[in-house]
């Protein structure tokens, strides 16, 4: 009797747990959502709750009883999600707000807090950047918007560089070789501050605006090196009053390293120049943002292309003097080809920057991507000149 009672829903969890394994079964399988778990876990979670559903109404209780089982797990299922969901709904509404003012975009260089990189990926959830170690930060959209957040403008920042010197040495005489230093590094508008007049040294500040950031790290390696050689070419000594060392010198002795490829008593090589990366610093550390960069800048060029080429076309249908632009459509004809040779080459390339264990070389990528952009662009300034002379004729 019990059982009768029970039955359809002994029947009702019996095949909801079939279900569930055949369902867990075709998703392992299938190949679209093998890496998309979260999918996964969505499709079997909705399917579990419409099962338990199931189970309540056909519950031998009344009516009353099985609506106030369904109002409980309505609550606690939007209980649930509340409490869950709060970080995961804010991160999405940051998402939206930053898609909306857009602070930054693929390729711009952010600091927030402590963390500082090139931008390579903007998600709804969260912004991915690639540190100058090479290392992806994934930050949550929430702390790119409740925080400050610092953005590098691709029209060039301000780069500097901070020595401590003694006060023996006149400031105009130190200023003069920093402001070298700093055209030795091919900064426009150099300027130097006095920071900070301390009990043993003055802090001097050098610096200049730098146009292209994309050698934003490598330059300001090379201001502080320029700022070394330029302070010992002229005998000034970087070091404080206050420098101390265990052996006893004599009062007129400086410490300014030696240059060996100047020094005649010493036979000793000039450093070799071997260990200089045939990559730039910034293409070895921040290789994926510039990927991404470099292949979302190719996407719009090839669509400006495809845009600018069906735009002649269809003028060219409608001109009375086709005739004249013969030698037109046969560089328009190059043109195309061009752009599907570099095509291949760039879904190929594509595909490489996508695949984490892809073991093609970074300068190897990143040239070819440089490459194709550059015809690319001269493509589509080509094909803007033949655009513009179509329609001065029909003018």
């Amino acid at each position: 009797m019990l059982f009768g009672e029970y039955q359809l829903t002994i029947y009702t969890i019996i095949a909801l747990f079939v279900l569930l394994t055949v369902l867990s079964y075709i998703l392992r399988k299938t190949t679209i959502l093998t890496r998309d778990k979260m999918i996964k876990q969505i499709i079997l979670s909705v399917a579990t709750l419409l099962g338990i559903v199931l189970i309540l109404l056909t519950l031998p209780i009344t009516d009353n009883s099985k609506q106030t089982l369904l109002s409980f797990l309505g609550i606690l299922l939007g209980a649930t999600i509340a409490l869950s969901s709060t970080t995961f709904v804010a991160n999405g509404m940051s998402g939206m707000m930053l898609n909306l003012i857009r602070p930054f975009k693929t390729g711009d260089y952010i600091r927030i807090g402590d963390e500082f990189g090139k931008v390579s990926n903007i998600s709804m959830l969260h912004t991915q950047i690639q540190s100058i170690d090479r290392d992806l930060i994934n930050i949550p959209n929430l702390k790119l918007v409740s925080n400050p957040l610092v953005t590098i403008s691709t029209s060039g920042t301000i780069i500097s560089a901070t020595v401590s010197l003694g006060y023996d040495t006149p400031w105009k005489h130190i200023e003069k070789d920093l402001i070298r230093a700093a055209e030795r590094t091919e900064l426009e508008s150099p300027f130097v501050h006095v920071t900070e007049l301390n009990d043993h040294a003055v802090t001097y500040k050098v610096g200049g605006l730098l146009r292209d950031i994309s050698g934003l790290i490598t330059k300001r390696s090379d201001l502080k090196k320029a700022v070394i050689d330029a302070l010992h070419e002229d005998d000034i000594e970087i070091v404080s009053p206050t420098f101390m060392n265990q052996r006893v010198y004599d009062k007129n002795a400086v410490f300014i390293p030696s240059c060996p490829a100047c020094d005649t008593k010493e036979n000793v090589p000039a450093p070799s120049d071997e260990y200089v990366p045939k990559m730039s610093t910034e293409d070895i550390i921040f290789d994926k943002a510039i990927g991404a960069e470099l292949i979302k800048k190719i996407d719009m060029t090839m669509e400006s292309l495809d845009n600018k080429i069906a735009e002649f076309r269809s003028l060219f249908s409608t001109t009375p003097n086709a005739d004249i632009f013969t030698s037109e459509q046969e560089e328009i004809g190059s043109i195309e080809n061009q752009k599907a040779e570099l095509g291949n080459s760039f879904k190929t390339m594509k595909e490489t920057f996508e695949k984490e264990d892809d073991k093609t070389p970074d300068a190897i990528k990143l040239k070819t991507l440089q490459y194709v952009d550059s015809r690319l662009e001269e493509m589509d300034n080509g094909m803007e000149k033949l655009l513009e002379k179509l329609k001065e004729n029909i003018d």
